[in-house]
């Protein structure tokens, strides 16, 4: 059990003891602050009298062994934090990618049906997008993907959630709030989309949005929600297009 003490944080643990003849130098020193071999030797309970330099050496590379492996154990929790990250985001846009945002809207449905709080999922299709894609290449349309997702996350709270769906599709749940506050802020950010121009070599690139948009009651799944939301922004983009006729 105290072999494991080494691998604790390398915050004091107390002071040396005087009468520890090997260490009569760092009297009063933090346990942090001493040599390795001495703070080895105080953790693993061995007495001074014990210290020789070949002991002493020892205890030196086996904390030398130690801090290397906390060093690599860091190191493997950030490249594990970096996979998670990349494993949830879209490589295009700075939003979830549909998996995520599956997951995390369905921990929403879960949470109006615990709670009861006011919730709704708005489904955004772009239009335009292809015309951008097939006059001004891929690489435009990359821009315009990830230009929409920060104009998305730029408008809502770091509490809804943002995500994107699949090709020109985006996803936004809205969490607390009344299904009428809800529509105003899908038209709010319609309009945003509506209104950015992103710039390609020189020339500058626009798309607008239909959306369709659900209230999460807690019982349908989030696949259903989705779905439900999908033939909204259909019908939208249908009125649309009658009124442009």
């Amino acid at each position: 059990m105290k072999f494991l003490s080494i691998f604790s944080g390398r915050e004091g643990e107390g002071e040396v003891e005087a009468s520890d003849p090997s260490a009569s130098l760092a009297v009063g020193a933090p346990l942090n602050a001493l040599e390795p071999a001495i703070r080895a030797a105080k953790l693993l309970g061995v007495p001074g009298a014990h210290m020789t330099q070949e002991v002493r050496a020892a205890l030196n590379a086996l904390m030398g062994e130690v801090d290397a492996l906390r060093d690599d154990i860091d190191e493997l929790k950030q490249k594990l934090a970096d996979a998670e990250s990349a494993a949830d985001h879209d490589p295009l846009a700075p939003v979830y990618n549909r998996r995520a945002f599956m997951r995390e809207a369905g921990r929403v449905v879960a949470m109006v049906r615990r709670h009861e709080v006011e919730a709704s999922l708005i489904f955004f299709d772009l239009n335009g997008f292809k015309d951008v894609n097939d006059t001004h290449g891929h690489a435009a349309g990359d821009i315009v993907l990830r230009a929409i997702g920060e104009s998305l996350l730029k408008h809502t709270r770091e509490t809804d959630i943002v995500g994107r769906i699949g090709g020109d599709e985006f996803g936004v749940v809205l969490t607390h709030v009344s299904p009428e506050a809800a529509k105003a802020k899908a038209e709010a950010l319609a309009a945003a989309i509506r209104t950015e121009r992103h710039l390609h070599e020189g020339v500058q690139l626009s798309v607008s949005a239909s959306y369709g948009m659900t209230r999460i009651d807690g019982h349908d799944s989030a696949e259903r929600l989705l779905a439900h939301a999908d033939e909204a922004m259909y019908a939208d983009k249908a009125l649309s297009r009658r009124a442009r006729a």
